[in-house]
């Protein structure tokens, strides 16, 4: 068995849209919809402005303080601790240096060595390119939306 498990981080590790959703309020922004995940339609913003906030929000001090997710602690250090299972975590953070360091700072804090690499991608940017190298090596990947996991698996 692959002692390695690849994993998202956002929505899977942490509650990165919880702590979004408290850094925007903070900011003034009012949610409009609770039923969405879409920002933009959650906060009555256009596509252009969401993007720009989410890469503050994700550059900005706030990203190394991100709760965890649900019960992701609890399962994650449980994994490591009696069965040697590490996670490698594939983010879609910022390149920023600074960024990458709280991103893995948080980590440490909350899943202690599980973590054995942390690699952050662009705001935004499409998992596929560093996923890539793993395809057919038989690890498992985590991930939070349907949608990706989906086109991850078929390409598309």
């Amino acid at each position: 068995m692959n002692k390695i498990v690849l994993t998202d981080c956002d929505g899977v590790l942490l509650n990165w849209e919880y702590a979004f959703d408290c850094w925007l309020e903070e900011r003034g922004y009012k949610r409009l919809r609770t039923d969405v995940y879409d920002i933009n339609e959650r906060y009555g913003i256009t596509k252009q402005e969401g993007k720009g906030l989410i890469k503050i929000f994700n550059e900005c001090a706030a990203i190394g303080f991100l709760p965890p997710q649900r019960d992701a602690m609890y399962y994650v250090r449980r994994m490591y601790e009696e069965h040697g299972i590490r996670f490698r975590v594939i983010t879609s953070l910022s390149t920023d240096p600074y960024a990458k360091k709280l991103r893995a700072r948080n980590l440490q804090k909350l899943f202690g060595d599980a973590n054995e690499k942390v690699i952050c991608l662009g705001t935004g940017a499409d998992k596929d390119e560093a996923l890539a190298p793993y395809k057919d090596s038989g690890m498992f990947w985590l991930e939070d939306k349907v949608e990706n996991a989906i086109g991850i698996v078929t390409g598309k």
